[in-house]
């Protein structure tokens, strides 16, 4: 191990004594964080997460679409992709973990900016319900509102139901580990 992954190492094994603010989701009886704090930030920048984490709500800042992307990116994760029931639960978990209190929506990586009515992951450039068939938007969506809503959040009208939205539109968002199980 390089001294620089030992002192990120040591700094965060020191942060997770103090602070519940790292602590992986991996159960719904286990002390889960308000928000990635910064030691997740850390651990996540050096490109390690823990291996049973994989959806990561950032529920402290609302931001667009497009900067939620890159926010995601900048700390090595991708805008979040659910492409079974089994994804929805573990968001449903993830989202209740992060602050109970707080409901939807929060953008994930869904799109439509390509060609009108032909979602993609943003994040692996293939169709929502690829080899799954699944999909998750609430009743009459998506409907393109004002022929201007081309960016996917979830938990609009509540739960994880997705819904079309203007991509300048401001909200909290939900990123996931980048691996080969979630493409």
């Amino acid at each position: 191990m390089t001294s620089k992954a030992t002192l990120l190492t040591v700094a965060l094994a020191t942060y997770l004594t103090t602070s519940h603010s790292a602590i992986p989701l991996h159960n719904e009886t286990s002390p889960t964080p308000k928000q990635p704090g910064l030691a997740t930030t850390l651990y996540l920048r050096a490109g390690f997460h823990p291996p049973e984490q994989r959806y990561f709500v950032f529920n402290s800042r609302e931001v667009d679409f497009f900067q939620a992307w890159h926010l995601c990116a900048s700390i090595g994760l991708r805008l979040a992709s659910v492409n079974t029931a089994e994804d929805d639960a573990a968001l449903k978990l993830a989202l209740r973990a992060a602050d109970s209190n707080q409901i939807g929506p929060w953008w994930i990586a869904g799109t439509d900016m390509g060609k009108h009515g032909h979602f993609l992951w943003i994040t692996t450039a293939r169709p929502l319900g690829y080899r799954t068939g699944y999909t998750n938007f609430a009743p009459g969506q998506p409907d393109n509102t004002a022929g201007r809503e081309h960016c996917v959040e979830a938990g609009y009208p509540s739960g994880t139901l997705w819904n079309d939205r203007s991509c300048d539109v401001r909200r909290r968002y939900v990123c996931e580990a980048v691996t080969s199980e979630f493409c």
